[in-house]
């Protein structure tokens, strides 16, 4: 069971649902990139489908309860835990879905893995969220990056939202929840997560990442966010950082390297180019966005920090 760092209302929040004994039927959780919200939705499941589990061990960590339904959460082998990714549709029945590049949630992909109907290709899918649960307890669905389901998905889903199967829980994880449909908000309760602050990213830095080359950088860098922070060690950024500084603190002073946007352009084609061998079918353009956002954030936090550092009635 991972320990959860901070979100204490919204953990307590859950709680009171699942002491309750009357969960709601449907769960939004928002909040920044990489703060934990997926990792809250999981453990929210977990409490859910093993009956062994008390809600007041929810979130504390340690080892999962010998129990087969903890074991089967703890290997990701439930059977009624449903996890929805847009990576999903690398092992799609659908060639069409297989072959497209994993910018969305498309509406086939939906009817894959949870609301069922014919798919483009004419396939008749079932519905797993209204197939009868193989443990017991109910079924979760988890839809990571919600605000990437289209237009017509959302629609789709409506049905499953307003009409919800006995005993089967749904969970949208985004970190823009605007992009949601208002119909689909009004349906759930929304749990909204923030930033960590600096205790527990030290500590959680502490006890999930090795080698780090600069703590204080880091803690810098992830701004309250773990997802950051692995980010940072999985890009390389600490070391990119270390290109760009000198080039911005020449900007500072007035002075243009002309090396400035090819430096920058090579980080984002590099790791743009690196998400794409990892999944052949990644998208490059969503990768390369992906990659000018670390960018953009590294500039915009040098940028506040320079603002921050001027003296009232001082010139920037």
């Amino acid at each position: 069971m991972p320990e959860i760092m901070g979100h204490s209302a919204a953990l307590e929040t859950i709680r009171a649902a699942l002491v309750s004994e009357r969960v709601h039927h449907a769960w939004i959780f928002s909040g920044p990139p990489g703060i934990g919200k997926f990792t809250l939705a999981c453990e929210f499941a977990r409490v859910i489908l093993d009956p062994e589990a008390e809600p007041n061990g929810l979130g504390g960590g340690g080892s999962t309860l010998p129990s087969e339904d903890g074991r089967l959460l703890e290997s990701g082998t439930h059977p009624d835990l449903h996890i929805v990714r847009k990576e999903d549709a690398d092992y799609s029945r659908n060639q069409t879905l297989r072959r497209r590049k994993q910018a969305n949630i498309p509406l086939d992909l939906l009817r894959e893995r949870v609301i069922g109907g014919t798919g483009s290709d004419g396939h008749r899918n079932d519905a797993p969220a209204y197939l009868t649960t193989r443990r017991g307890q109910g079924k979760v669905f988890i839809i990571d990056e919600s605000e990437l389901i289209d237009l017509n998905g959302q629609n789709a889903l409506l049905k499953t939202l307003e009409e919800p199967p006995s005993r089967t829980w749904l969970f949208l994880v985004t970190s823009s929840p605007e992009r949601l449909l208002p119909t689909v908000q009004s349906r759930c309760i929304h749990v909204r997560t923030g930033t960590l602050d600096e205790t527990d990213m030290r500590n959680w830095i502490e006890r999930n990442l090795n080698e780090v080359p600069d703590l204080d950088w880091l803690l810098h860098w992830s701004q309250g966010s773990p997802g950051m922070a692995k980010m940072a060690d999985h890009t390389g950024m600490y070391e990119a950082s270390r290109t760009l500084d000198p080039i911005l603190s020449d900007l500072d002073r007035g002075h243009w390297r002309e090396s400035f946007g090819s430096e920058i352009a090579a980080f984002i084609s590099q790791w743009a180019d690196q998400q794409v061998k990892e999944s052949s079918n990644a998208s490059k353009d969503v990768a390369n966005k992906q990659a000018a956002g670390l960018v953009f954030r590294y500039l915009g936090l040098h940028t506040r920090d320079r603002i921050a550092s001027v003296e009232a009635g001082d010139a920037a």
